[in-house]
C-alpha cells in the first residue's frame, strides 16, 4: 500500500513536470549541447579532448542541479497554493507519506534529466571520437546520489521556509557549500580552542554537495575508476544527511497549520 502511495505522488510529479514544459528546455539544451560539439567539431577536437570532456561535465552538473532544486523546492508550495493538497491528504496518504512521495518523484525527474542530458553531451562528443573511460558511470552513479541529496536539500527547505527563499538558500549552500567549507579550513589554524569546535560543527552540518562531483577526475585520461568504498560512502553520507533533513522536515509538516 506505502509502495503505491509513493508511485502514485511521484507519477504526479513526472506529468507535472511534463506539463511545465521542463523536460523539453532539457531536450532544448542537450540539442544546444551537440550544437556545441559540432562547432567545436569544426576545428578539430585533437587536443581538446580533456577540455570538451570537463566543459560537458560541468553543464552537465550545473543545469541538472538547477532542475532538481526548481523541481523539489516547488512541490509543496505549490499543493499549498494551488489547494490540491487537501484532496491528496483525504486519502489513504499522511503528511510522511506525502514527502516521501514528493521526494522520490523529483528524485526520478531529475535523474531522467540527467541521463537525457549526459546521453545528449556522450553522443555529441562520441561523434567526433572522444571517448569516456570506465570511470564515467561512477560519475554518473556519484552524480545521480548527488542529484538526490540535493532534492531532499530543496524540499526540507521549502518546509521552513518561503518558496523562493528555499530555492536560494539550497543553490547558495550546493554550490558555495565547497567555498564556505573551505574558508572554515583556511581559518581553523588561527582559531581559539572554541571557535574550532564551532568551526567543526559547522563544517558538518553544512552540506557538501561538492563530494557528489567526480567530474574532474572523469575528464582526465587514464584515471582509474575510485575505490567502491568512497561511492559507497558517498550513497551512506546521501541517505543519513537526506533522512535526517526528511526527519526534521516531517516534524514540522505534521504540525503545519495548511
Amino acid at each position: 500500500m506505502k509502495f503505491r502511495a509513493y508511485w502514485a505522488l511521484a507519477r504526479g510529479v513526472l506529468l507535472e513536470t511534463v506539463r511545465r514544459k521542463d523536460l523539453w528546455v532539457v531536450a532544448i539544451l542537450g540539442f544546444l549541447i551537440i550544437a556545441a560539439a559540432g562547432t567545436l567539431g569544426f576545428f578539430g577536437f585533437k587536443g581538446l579532448e580533456v577540455f570538451a570532456k570537463d566543459l560537458a561535465f560541468n553543464v552537465l552538473g550545473l543545469f541538472s542541479t538547477i532542475l532538481a532544486i526548481l523541481t523539489a523546492g516547488r512541490q509543496l508550495p505549490d499543493e499549498i497554493k494551488n489547494r490540491t493538497l487537501y484532496p491528496l491528504l483525504a486519502r489513504p496518504i499522511n503528511r510522511f507519506d506525502f514527502l516521501i512521495g514528493k521526494l522520490l518523484g523529483a528524485v526520478l525527474a531529475s535523474w531522467i534529466a540527467f541521463l537525457a542530458l549526459s546521453a545528449a553531451a556522450a553522443l555529441a562528443l562520441a561523434v567526433f571520437g572522444v571517448a569516456f573511460e570506465p570511470i564515467m558511470i561512477q560519475y554518473l552513479f556519484a552524480k545521480m546520489i548527488g542529484l538526490a541529496f540535493v532534492c531532499g536539500l530543496s524540499m526540507a527547505f521549502s518546509v521552513f521556509m518561503t518558496p523562493s527563499a528555499a530555492v536560494t538558500t539550497t543553490f547558495i549552500l550546493a554550490l558555495g557549500g565547497a567555498k564556505i567549507s573551505q574558508a572554515l579550513t583556511m581559518s581553523y589554524g588561527s582559531a581559539s580552542p572554541g571557535a574550532r569546535i564551532l568551526y567543526r560543527v559547522v563544517d558538518a552540518l553544512i552540506p557538501h554537495y561538492n563530494l557528489f562531483d567526480i567530474g574532474s577526475r572523469a575528464a582526465y585520461n587514464g584515471w582509474p575508476p575510485v575505490e567502491p568504498w568512497v561511492v559507497g560512502f558517498m550513497l551512506a553520507y546521501c541517505l543519513v544527511y537526506t533522512g535526517g533533513l526528511m526527519t526534521l522536515s516531517w516534524l514540522k509538516f505534521r504540525v503545519k497549520a495548511l
